[in-house]
């Protein structure tokens, strides 16, 4: 419902005051917190006080900030490999070095609580300027959270302590800009003064910067042949020039992409990384959404209906390039779990321009329902007017300060994030550390593999850097994973005197039968087992 229609709505119901206001009193920002707050407040709750450990989910965590440990220590930014004692001194482009910098300085200031509260916040932010851009859009505030909702709840599939939250926020910037500019509410300046420094930011972050230059590349593309086909027109004209200026982002994109340690060398690496399909294949996050058995997926289905429906009936169409780019990422949710956050980025918009037209009305409800669909519209009204984020501001503040005055590890924090000892070995890597077990003839699950070089300071076998070990050596290691004939072969080969893998796989099972292997030590994720040396 449109504020004048909610005004209307009003006077009907006999509200004289709200009609006596005046559009400058009734567009005034206030104070009060908007739905988007509460979301943002929301989603801090759960991944700092019930699920604190949610968002350490991943293994990998640990080999960035043990990066990050290396160059604060070191004062360099390596090129050579520190992690692995398999591979060590092998040419290596650290490409996140800059994200890894400053999680282990966050660390060395408070903590992993700090780092939890940066990154919470982060994503936080996030979902409200989803919520804001919906809103932004014209929609109705229930379906602002409606579709935020399940956008959050889709896109928590990848929520995790990791390089590529600047990826999020890339995807959102240059998807957000580029429409801005699209439709004459940005200017060229304002987009190089957007775009330029983040590309600088997310070149040094995550491998993923090469999507500036294809959303910008799709926008550009889509103002060329809108151009073209415009014929003798003002349009022509317009969309042309638009795409002139496209192509000047486009070089100093690349320009500025420049400005990292590897120089070029860092567009090779990142090619023959993404050359390593057979590994790529095996690894859970670029495998397919499992539309039957994961509760994300669900919700990644709910707003592809969301999508179909408004794409049917919506009043306000959406720009080309819009829907080009939902037809992309559409396409990258379906192919990758870790594309489904980058589908809600850019989807989520498109969803507050697609129901922007439709309006609700009380006209043909029963009574009962009629005061609460009123009570709604004069809500959305006012809603409207939260925009100072107060909310936000002073809860985000608040748990900064708890991070810092908790402690780092203290038994009574309120704060505790950490990684999860469901999943994540505990006690057994005290026992590797309490029993000097050496790093050499280590044999550990490769998603472990960080953890163990952060927590023991010890080099690995492996860990999951698929693009720096190479696809005969990851072969090698699925085979002793799977216990698959010759795995103990391998072990021999390189002289392999303890493992360290989940309590129900196929390897602990398969050493278990053995009498040359004993178990050592085990906890509620990980058994550790050791070779019986005679």
């Amino acid at each position: 419902m449109t504020e004048a229609e909610g005004a209307s709505e009003s006077e009907s119901a006999g509200n004289t005051a709200s009609s006596a206001s005046t559009p400058a009193e009734q567009n005034k920002p206030n104070l009060l917190p908007n739905v988007g707050d509460l979301l943002f407040v929301g989603v801090c709750q759960l991944l700092l006080f019930m699920r604190p450990s949610f968002i350490f989910g991943d293994g990998s965590t640990g080999w960035h900030l043990a990066t990050g440990f290396y160059i604060l220590d070191k004062h360099v930014i390596p090129h050579q490999d520190f992690l692995s004692y398999t591979f060590p001194g092998k040419d290596w482009v650290a490409y996140e070095w800059l994200s890894d910098l400053m999680m282990a300085s966050l660390v060395k200031l408070g903590g992993l609580n700090l780092l939890a509260v940066v990154v919470t916040i982060s994503l936080a932010a996030l979902v409200l300027a989803l919520y804001q851009r919906i809103r932004s859009a014209g929609s109705n505030f229930i379906f602002a959270l409606l579709f935020s909702t399940f956008g959050l709840l889709t896109s928590a599939i990848h929520w995790l302590v990791r390089p590529h939250i600047f990826t999020f926020w890339g995807v959102y910037l240059f998807t957000t800009r580029l429409e801005d500019f699209y439709n004459d509410k940005r200017s060229i300046k304002s987009l190089f003064a957007w775009l330029l420094p983040y590309m600088i930011l997310w070149v040094n972050c995550h491998p993923a910067f090469l999507l500036a230059f294809a959303i910008t590349g799709l926008y550009m593309v889509v103002a060329t042949l809108r151009g073209l086909a415009a014929g003798a027109t003002p349009l022509r004209a317009k969309r042309l020039k638009q795409a002139t200026q496209l192509v000047a982002l486009l070089g100093g994109l690349f320009a500025v992409s420049m400005i990292n340690p590897y120089g070029l060398q860092l567009y090779h690496y990142i090619g023959e990384y993404l050359h390593g399909t057979s590994i790529l294949a095996q690894t859970d996050e670029f495998k397919a959404p499992n539309f039957l058995l994961n509760f994300h997926a669900y919700c990644l289905a709910i707003l592809f209906a969301f999508l179909a429906v408004g794409l049917a009936i919506g009043a306000k169409k959406i720009s080309l390039p819009s829907l080009a780019m939902t037809m992309v990422f559409t396409y990258l949710s379906l192919s990758a779990v870790r594309h489904m956050p980058l589908f809600v980025i850019v989807a989520l918009p498109v969803l507050g321009t697609l129901y922007s037209g439709i309006q609700l009305s009380a006209a043909h409800l029963p009574h009962f329902l009629k005061s609460i669909t009123t009570g709604a519209a004069s809500f959305d009204s006012e809603e409207k007017n939260s925009r100072k984020h107060l909310l936000p501001l002073l809860y985000s503040l608040a748990v900064i300060i708890m991070a810092f005055a908790g402690g780092r590890a203290a038994p009574d924090a309120m704060l505790k994030a950490g990684f999860d000892p469901l999943i994540m070995p505990s006690t057994t890597l005290s026992y590797i550390a309490d029993h000097n077990l050496p790093a050499v003839g280590g044999f550990n699950l490769d998603n472990w593999g960080g953890l163990i070089k952060y927590k023991l300071d010890m080099p690995v076998f492996i860990d999951d850097r698929a693009d720096f070990f190479g696809e005969k050596f990851y072969n090698e290691y699925g085979v002793v994973c799977e216990a698959k004939p010759g795995w103990n072969e391998i072990l021999e080969k390189h002289k392999i005197t303890w493992v360290l893998f989940p309590r129900d796989s196929a390897l602990i099972k398969k050493l278990s039968e053995r009498s040359d292997w004993s178990k050592a030590s085990e906890d509620q994720a990980a058994i550790l087992m050791t070779k019986i040396t005679k």
